[in-house]
């Protein structure tokens, strides 16, 4: 198959190159004649839904790449006759085949399985992303792409990055959309604190290897202390307040040194149905977010508090309610709906809850547009930290495996908080929680423009879109004998195919490959390593 020389990255010869104009709904886009931030679409592959994407994909594109595995069924053939020069809409005359072809979208490929090549799993169907949000996304990310390291006081990263952009290509409309989402996020987070508290700028104090030791005692420890907190809530039995307390303090501390370490940790954490580890989940997501918007230390520690805290009522309902197979019936949703009035009413016996902290949980499933509980809150009337906590709580369960869905990457995930930015979702805090955690999560699996499949091991603060990763798989997909690391950074280069980028994100089992594995071996060498 021809590649383009001026393509960037590779092209798996599993692609075929096909013209714009031979494009068809159900083909799957897996790369373009051009970068992928000189168009309208967000830097990943996707299928082709609607006639706006075939007509944008023709205005912008000559030929783009498609990926036959991931197409609809029955376009393969298609495909690979266009590739070729034939016309796809005759029939092949070795099959003599008389039915049109059909374009059928294929939402559960379980019984191909056995069949065909390994694919990635299937994307959530219960939730969309439009193409305003993916323009929407896509600029945002695009003036972020270069940046400082995290939220400064005085001279901001989007400050930086903007001055930069300046230089090279004069005004640049995205940037002020940028900075001004930093700015309306912070004024929103510095009404919260009290007079005297100061934002501050943190920087990272030790190599995510040093620091994954004791990320990882701090996330047992914490699991062990939610867990009893859970047992006495359930139980009525007071709960050890003081060392619940240490506990959220030793997450803060190692988040505040390198906040990837403690990511990396709870990806190796598979029972994303445990409840525990849903908590623990969005106490490093919301602690996250504060580091990178600023706040202080006392105050990183109360958005740990409501990430464990905020869904401590659920120990209080049936268990087979909350483990059903499938969605909830509205009877059933409304016994769920409870937990958040049993959690603060139980946390009310034994502790005294934090303002902060109480207005977090009490918010975490309020939403903007009044359509969240318990209350029904609008606007202004839900606090900064609820809205954090909405964000976060949000986010964790997207990427989660549920009874009723698969589990969406984490790029996907966060195009659907920019979905629902303005509605459910404080805009300005959806998008610094994009900043916060990063398009590619650490733990997270992205596909290179080799065609390999990588874990995310770490972050790179300046340029966001070339962190370290571990290659995992060959372009074919094919597991490798030995993973091993690349630095998108430094400029990796692959000798057949040039500079490597991502791609896409990829959620967890795409191609059937369970990322804890891998991250596990690395922490058992760092855990060999230490002192």
């Amino acid at each position: 198959m021809p590649i383009n020389p001026h393509v960037p990255g590779a092209v798996p010869a599993t692609r075929c190159q096909i013209p714009a104009e031979s494009l068809r709904c159900g083909m799957y886009v897996a790369e373009l004649d051009r970068p992928w931030f000189d168009t309208p679409f967000l830097l990943q592959g996707f299928r082709i839904d609607s006639q706006i994407e075939l007509d944008t994909l023709r205005r912008y594109c000559r030929y783009v790449y498609v990926d036959p595995e991931l197409s609809d069924i029955g376009l393969a053939e298609v495909i690979r006759r266009v590739e070729l020069g034939d016309d796809p809409f005759e029939p092949a005359s070795a099959a003599g085949a008389s039915e049109p072809l059909r374009f059928d979208t294929v939402l559960d490929d379980r019984s191909l399985r056995q069949s065909r090549p390994a694919r990635p799993v299937r994307i959530r169907s219960d939730v969309k992303i439009s193409n305003q949000t993916r323009e929407r996304f896509r600029r945002f990310i695009k003036a972020t792409a270069v940046a400082s390291d995290a939220v400064a006081t005085r001279s901001s990263l989007l400050d930086r990055t903007f001055g930069w952009l300046r230089g090279l290509a004069g005004h640049d409309p995205d940037s002020d959309e940028a900075r001004a989402s930093l700015a309306q996020a912070r004024s929103a987070i510095r009404g919260q604190l009290p007079p005297e508290a100061r934002l501050r700028r943190y920087a990272d104090r030790a190599p995510i290897e040093d620091e994954l030791p004791r990320a990882r005692e701090a996330w047992a420890n914490a699991s062990r202390q939610l867990q009893a907190m859970g047992a006495c809530v359930r139980e009525r039995r007071t709960p050890d307040v003081q060392e619940f307390g240490r506990a959220v303090d030793e997450v803060a501390d190692s988040m505040i040194d390198n906040p990837d370490a403690l990511m990396w940790v709870a990806r190796l954490d598979e029972n994303e149905r445990d409840a525990t580890s849903h908590g623990l989940k969005v106490a490093l997501y919301l602690i996250a977010l504060g580091r990178h918007l600023g706040l202080p230390r006392r105050e990183l520690a109360h958005l740990g508090t409501i990430g464990m805290l905020a869904d401590i009522g659920k120990t209080l309902l049936p268990q087979a309610l909350l483990e059903k197979s499938g969605m909830l019936t509205l009877p059933e949703h409304n016994v769920v709906k409870e937990h958040v009035r049993l959690g603060l009413e139980a946390l009310h016996r034994d502790m005294r809850l934090a303002r902060a902290v109480e207005e977090g949980i009490a918010q975490h499933h309020e939403r903007l547009d009044g359509s969240g509980y318990p209350k029904g809150l609008r606007g202004d009337e839900i606090g900064v930290y609820g809205r954090m906590a909405a964000i976060a709580d949000s986010f964790a369960a997207l990427i989660a495996a549920r009874a009723y869905a698969n589990a969406s990457a984490p790029q996907d995930a966060l195009m659907n908080l920019y979905e629902w930015a303005g509605t459910s979702f404080d805009e300005p805090l959806v998008e610094q929680f994009v900043q916060a955690i990063g398009l590619f999560p650490v733990g997270s699996l992205v596909e290179l423009s080799t065609g390999e499949v990588a874990v995310v091991l770490a972050h790179n603060r300046v340029r966001r879109l070339e962190p370290r990763v571990m290659v995992l798989t060959g372009a074919d997909k094919s597991p490798t004998a030995t993973p091993f690391e690349r630095d998108l950074l430094a400029g990796s280069r692959d000798r057949e195919h040039g500079q490597v980028r991502i791609v896409r994100g990829l959620a967890d089992g795409a191609y059937g490959l369970r990322p804890a594995e891998h991250l596990g071996d690395r922490l058992a060498c760092a855990d060999d390593a230490a002192p």
